[in-house]
């Protein structure tokens, strides 16, 4: 299937977080549910993406991906970047069979930094591992034992390297749309801040850093 078919018919973005894929699936043209059970991400989300909002092509919903809150057969793709190792595999599965239309499919996709191995990933990492609260060993990497339980109809997969060039505001952005990592209302985000901002004072050139991940896309069926 083309990735422009793919985009024909209304997505569900599940565990959209801050709307960093949700804003991707807008630009190809897609309508777009973002599912996010977080309400400060929900709002982070809403405020990024208001008029997307106000056109109709986006509709943010107090969900998760056992409880979509969407109706049955409404949409083409699920879709979840950087969130299934969250997922349940059991009851996330049957909600994905009653919100996709027939022959839809799922994309779920990962971006790994960890195992790159040059200087300022290596750097980040430890400021991830000082601040990092709930992260599951399995997060970013994949595939999983629940990869092939959320796709039991089989799945392709293709992997590339994805370098994500971040000045000072985007590295502290970046930090602050993960989950696993202190929010910005937290009273740990200063210290988080003022230690990336060491960092990426070590290994700036002309004012950014390059963040190397592989990204990982896994697109297949529920059943």
């Amino acid at each position: 299937m083309s990735e422009r078919g793919l985009l024909l018919g209304p997505v569900a973005d599940i565990g959209a977080g801050t709307g960093l894929f949700t804003r991707l699936l807008l630009s190809r043209g897609a309508g777009v549910h973002a599912i996010e059970p977080n309400p400060e991400m929900r709002a982070r989300l809403e405020e990024a993406l208001r008029p997307e909002l106000e056109s109709g092509r986006l509709s943010v919903v107090d969900g998760t991906s056992e409880a979509t809150g969407l109706p049955s057969a409404s949409v083409a793709l699920i879709t979840a970047a950087q969130a299934a190792h969250w997922f349940a595999p059991e009851p996330t599965l049957r909600e994905f069979g009653r919100i996709l239309c027939p022959g839809g499919l799922v994309l779920l996709v990962w971006n790994d930094w960890r195992g790159e191995d040059v200087p300022f990933n290596l750097a980040y990492g430890e400021v991830v591992r000082r601040f990092q609260s709930g992260m599951p060993e399995a997060v970013s990497r994949a595939p999983s034992p629940e990869l092939a339980q959320l796709l039991p109809g089989g799945f392709e997969h293709v992997a590339f390297g994805n370098p994500l060039t971040l000045t000072r505001e985007r590295l502290h952005a970046l930090a602050a749309s993960v989950s696993y990592l202190p929010s910005p209302t937290s009273p740990d985000f200063p210290a988080l801040a003022r230690a990336l901002d060491g960092v990426f004072g070590l290994h700036q050139e002309d004012g950014t850093v390059t963040l190397h991940y592989r990204a990982h896309a896994y697109l297949g069926r529920p059943s």
